[in-house]
């Protein structure tokens, strides 16, 4: 039986062991004034990161006392540095989700995640997708045909939510209940893990009701077969307890739906507003999956998350203390012009599948080959079925975290 969430308001409120950057100025840091969540900065936040970059390999971001890292070697130093960066401090920027952080894969490090990891990734990894191939494609060509008979729809709420919603949380094998949530739940979480700002505290009860709902989630409620049922019997086979398996779900909650949902209306959107890279994808069938990376490296779905300096270390010369907290901003460091030439040029034939978007190293997204997979079909679809694609209108989500669409008015017209 899994255990009843011991967590509250109150209780999420203690502090992880992490040091003030007050130092900064005394190490001589670049300070910069930037609120990143300002709404302002939610619509283009390209110069922002930009001015992030230019500043130095190290800054300090007053407004959310943190240090933040935007070049793209730095970036991945620390991602793939666990010895030296860790998350087991929590990955937000504010104390509370850093202080009630649960142990799943996002929070975890060393053996414990490496456990975790593989537990989640199991259902997702590619011999095991290759099964779920022919099913996804069917869906994606059907969708992608009554768009273009429809011509004129939403992007993301008649596009881009539909494999995620219609196919992947079904093979999680929630109940009714659970899958109707997934959404908001998601968004709630990242918003938390971002400033502890209007839309963080609008956030506290929906991100407690997941994390009760997980742990209230027993054997029988799952669906046989599913990749829930798959967490049990990780539990059954003691591999971890019922406790872990609950904290588990969460993994598969959170963030496996909205991250892929954003990478495929950026996909759309940048086609649309690109109609010569759309013509070349179209063109040739060997562009898909260089098309695909190139989306995902000028849209990251996710800007980063923190970590923390789990020993005195240095990045790029910088030295940084223990118990320092880092913000690695993955969608700065993918355009970082000193990986990418001309980064903010969205080029389908540049071969950019090093981005960060889905992070690195041990905490490489556990769902990258099935959002890899989605976004493939459906530009497969596409290419067989849509002339051209036009975005009238577009509305930017209001996340801490995320960066995507909530709507796109977009039109297909027949191939």
């Amino acid at each position: 039986m899994a255990h009843p969430v011991k967590h509250s308001t109150t209780a999420l409120q203690r502090a992880a062991p992490v040091r003030v950057r007050s130092a900064a100025v005394d190490q001589g840091l670049p300070q910069i004034e930037l609120d990143l969540c300002s709404a302002e900065v939610l619509v283009d936040p390209y110069p922002a990161y930009r001015r992030i970059r230019d500043a130095g390999s190290v800054v300090h971001l007053a407004a959310h006392d943190v240090l933040a890292v935007g070049r793209f070697d730095d970036a991945r130093r620390v991602l793939r540095s666990t010895d030296d960066f860790t998350s087991t401090h929590g990955i937000g920027l504010n104390s509370i989700v850093n202080g009630g952080s649960r142990r799943i894969t996002l929070t975890t490090d060393g053996d414990l995640h490496r456990t975790l990891k593989s537990i989640v990734m199991a259902p997702m990894m590619p011999k095991q997708l290759a099964l779920l191939t022919a099913r996804l494609q069917s869906v994606a060509d059907d969708l992608v045909r009554d768009l273009v008979v429809r011509r004129h729809f939403d992007g993301v709420a008649d596009l881009a939510v539909h494999l995620p919603v219609t196919v992947v949380s079904h093979l999680v094998g929630l109940p009714e209940e659970g899958r109707r949530n997934m959404l908001a739940w998601s968004a709630a979480t990242f918003n938390l893990i971002g400033p502890l700002n209007d839309r963080a505290r609008a956030s506290v009860d929906a991100m407690l009701e997941m994390a009760m709902y997980a742990a209230s989630l027993r054997r029988a409620d799952l669906a046989a077969g599913s990749w829930g049922a798959l967490v049990f019997a990780a539990a059954d086979a003691g591999r971890i307890d019922d406790e872990q398996a609950a904290n588990l779900f969460i993994d598969y909650i959170a963030p496996s739906l909205d991250t892929t949902i954003h990478a495929v209306s950026h996909m759309v959107n940048l086609l649309g507003a690109h109609p010569d890279q759309w013509a070349r994808v179209r063109g040739d069938a060997a562009l898909v999956d260089s098309a695909v990376e190139e989306v995902l490296r000028f849209e990251a779905p996710v800007r980063g998350f923190t970590r923390v300096a789990a020993r005195d270390t240095a990045i790029d010369g910088v030295e940084i203390g223990q118990g320092e907290r880092v913000w690695v901003l993955n969608a700065a460091a993918n355009r970082d012009e000193r990986r990418y030439p001309d980064p903010d040029r969205f080029d389908v034939c540049r071969g950019a599948a090093d981005h960060l978007a889905f992070g690195h190293g041990a905490h490489l997204c556990a769902g990258v080959h099935l959002a890899r997979l989605e976004m493939r079909v459906l530009l497969e679809a596409m290419r067989c079925h849509v002339g051209s694609i036009e975005i009238a209108e577009r509305r930017v989500s209001d996340n801490n975290i995320l960066r995507g669409w909530a709507s796109l008015a977009t039109t297909f017209a027949p191939a």
